[in-house]
Parts: C-alpha cells; structure tokens; sequence
C-alpha cells in the first residue's frame, strides 16, 4: 500500500507551475465555439471555490513536501483543506512531469489520520458504517435490503455457476435504485448469464478517498474473496469500477483475479463486435458529461501502465497517449451508434472534463463546494444547446439533479430565467436509455 513517504520522489517533481490549475494547460490557443469557453479555463473545483493556492492542487504538492520535511505539522486545518478536494484527476491530466497528484493527496489524507488527526465529521460516519459488519455500506442501508431492488428476479442472486457477477455498488443499491434495475435489465435483454451477490460489500472508495485505509483494506479483501472465482464482473458505479480496476491492484500489489469492465464499455465491446445493433431512435440533442472515476482516472491509468512497462518512453509516451484517447472515445461510439442523437460537445471534455463536484467525499463534507462544481458543470452543458445532459455514473447524476433544482429555486425566488445556466437541463443516465433502446 503507497504511503506518502514512499511518494517522496513524485512529489518531488512537482515545480510549481501551476500547469495542474487548468483544463487545456498544454493547449492555450485552443478555439470554443464562445469567448467564455475557450483557451485555458481553470478547472480545480476547489481552487475555484475557495480562490487560494492551498485548495489547488499546487498548493496540496507543496503542503505534501512541507509535512514530510516536518515544516508543517499534522492538524485538523490541514486536513480540512486536503479533503476539499474532488480527486477528479483533472490536475494531473494536465501535470507535464507526469506527476500522481490524486495517489499523493489521497496519501497525505492517509497520513494525517494516522499521525492521529481525527477524520472529518461526515467521512468518520462513512468509516464507522463500513466498519459496521452489518452494515457494511456508508448509507447505514440494512444488509438484508442490499438486494431488494431486484424485486421479482430474485433468481440472479447468488446464482451457482454463473461467471459474470454485477457488481452493484452501494449507490445503486440504496439510493439510485433505477440504474440498478436498468443495468440488470441490459443484461438479461443481452441474454447474459449473471448474478448479483447478497454478501457484497462497500466497494471502499469513499473510504479511500478520506483517508481511512485500515477499514478500506477490510472491504477490499473481503470483496477480492468474494469475487475470485468470477471471470467477469461488472459495474454501473464509475467510482466502484475505478476502485476495482485501479486502487485494488495498487492496494492489494497484486493483480485482479477477474476481467472488470463498466456496463458502458461492456455495450460498447457488443458494439464493436456486431453482436448487437440500436435500432431505436432517440431524437434529441444530447451532451456528454466525462465522469472522472470511468473515463479520465481509468484513461490515466492505461496510460501509465503502458509507459511503467516501457523501456523507450520517447516511442511509447505516443503509444500511451492513442490508448488513453481510445478509452475517452468509448462513450461517443455508444452514443454516436443511437440513431437520432445529436451529440453537442461541451468544451472541457474527456480528460479535460470538469468534474461533478461530488467525488473524494465532497458530496458530504462540503455541500457548498459540490452544488457550486455542478452548476458550473451545468452551465457549461447549457452553453452547447443541448436539452439532454447525461452520463453514466450515480454521483453524477444525483449532483446535477440537485444543482439544477437549485437553480429552478433560485429562478422562483427572483423571477430570472437561469435556462442559460442550465435549469432546464434534464439529466439522463446513459444506461436507462440503452435499457429503453435495446
């Protein structure tokens, strides 16, 4: 498991340039179709909202360097301003040393708990529900319920023999039942074998994020037991399917037992295989919001295990870069294969994306913060004339509900149009629409 002294040497690349501030730091001519959207925007959600260097990720490197030098103390002040923090990954898609900005912060977080800080009032409630054994889940959901959206096919769960598990997530579960039901519809409309799992757990990553790693080491080999013997496990939770695909190898040092994919990426591999065919129309105009845990930290990623096993990273660093792209493009094969869709981009997209606002357990500890990123979101996704803002991951959804019902009261309350700002924005998961067109 990383620490961050054994982040020392990261760390220590960063030169404070500030590039991590913006969205297109590498491209500062890059033309919008508006002068408000166009060349170098900043794209720090925390930056943004609180306007000093501590809540930018620069500033987080240099507070990283200063605690391991034993220039700052640990302090509940300092954890404060680390855990304003969404862990989009948007700093280090922009960082051009290559710099593992989220895995240093998540690691001070980590070390500041442990030099005995206590964790935030919200997350300390998220570890002691994990931590529950019958719980298990930060949403104090009762273990007995986990499975209880499935309603009437209660045949799926613990199906013996079946080797594609869906992994369900503690969101999907408990809050947004529907794109349980939708995904679990998917599969059974493709003819797949599946089955879900009573015992599941907390995928941990709000655990992880928080600095919590004692308890998210607990959940995270009990989930690697659970699902050893799995060929294929899948996910509708962009956060669950980062945690499993990226933190548990990390975590763990070892590497997953099973194939993971995301229900998005699943439909995509059909696609491309010509195993199946959207017939259906869906005639509207629709924008694509990029979830950070699904496409950026995942396209990362892919990047980065290409170029840790390169031994000529002048030739790979190209190689790595057309694999992560690829990755980015998933989602627009998918939506580009809808009849009737009429895909309007907005301008930060893919690893440039700018985030929800409710990740790294923002969502909790600073609502504030989380209603602010996901009105500049919606904004933004205005900006392009799209009616349909979707994506494919429960954070986000629930964030961009609740920004745009924020806004619709703001309109109440003084009698302006906030259209341009996204109020009349409808949010629709991608996979309740594949679930209608298939």
């Amino acid at each position: 498991m990383t620490s961050l002294e054994d982040l020392r040497r990261i760390n220590a690349r960063c030169i404070h340039c500030r590039a991590c501030q913006y969205a297109y730091s590498g491209e500062p001519d890059k033309e919008g179709e508006t002068e408000e959207y166009t060349g170098m925007l900043q794209g720090c959600p925390a930056g943004l909202y609180f306007g000093w260097e501590g809540y930018f990720n620069s500033g987080k490197q240099w507070m990283a360097r200063a605690f391991l030098n034993g220039e700052l103390p640990a302090s509940k002040e300092l954890l404060e301003v680390t855990e304003a923090c969404t862990t989009c990954g948007m700093c280090e898609t922009q960082c051009p040393n290559y710099i593992d900005t989220v895995h240093v912060t998540e690691a001070l977080r980590a070390a500041l708990i442990e030099a005995g800080v206590e964790p935030l009032d919200k997350h300390k409630v998220f570890g002691e529900r994990v931590d529950t054994k019958d719980l298990r889940n930060p949403y104090k959901g009762a273990r007995e319920e986990r499975t209880k959206w499935l309603g009437e096919y209660t045949d799926v769960i613990d199906k013996p023999d079946a080797k594609v598990a869906y992994y369900v997530g503690c969101t999907a579960a408990y809050r947004q039942q529907h794109i349980a039901d939708h995904t679990a519809n998917i599969l059974r409309k493709l003819g797949m074998d599946f089955t879900v799992l009573s015992d599941e757990v907390c995928c941990g990553s709000p655990i992880l994020r928080t600095g919590q790693r004692d308890i998210f080491r607990e959940v995270m080999n009990e989930n690697l037991e659970l699902f050893k013997d799995f060929d294929l496990v899948l996910f509708s939770c962009a956060g669950c399917y980062k945690t499993f695909r990226n933190d548990y190898p990390s975590h763990s040092g070892k590497p997953l037992p099973f194939k993971v994919r995301h229900a998005v990426e699943f439909v995509y591999d059909l696609l491309e295989e010509g195993k199946i065919k959207i017939e259906k129309p869906y005639n509207e105009k629709v924008t694509w919001h990029d979830p950070c845990h699904s496409v950026r930290h995942v396209g990362i990623a892919i990047e980065k295990e290409i170029l840790n096993n390169s031994k000529n990273w002048l030739l790979d660093s190209r190689n790595a870069e057309k694999a992560k792209q690829a990755h980015f493009e998933l989602p627009r094969v998918v939506l580009n294969g809808i009849p009737g869709l009429e895909l309007r981009e907005m301008y930060r997209i893919k690893g440039d994306s700018f985030c929800c606002g409710a990740g790294g357990g923002v969502k909790a500890q600073f609502p504030d913060l989380a209603l602010f990123a996901a009105k500049e979101r919606l904004k933004e996704a205005a900006s392009t004339g799209a009616g349909i803002l979707m994506t494919s991951c429960p954070f986000c959804v629930t964030n961009f509900n609740d920004g745009i019902n924020a806004l619709q009261e703001e309109e109440k309350e003084t009698s302006k149009d906030l259209s341009n700002q996204g109020s009349k924005l409808k949010v629709v998961e991608l996979l309740e629409l594949l679930d209608e067109l298939l």
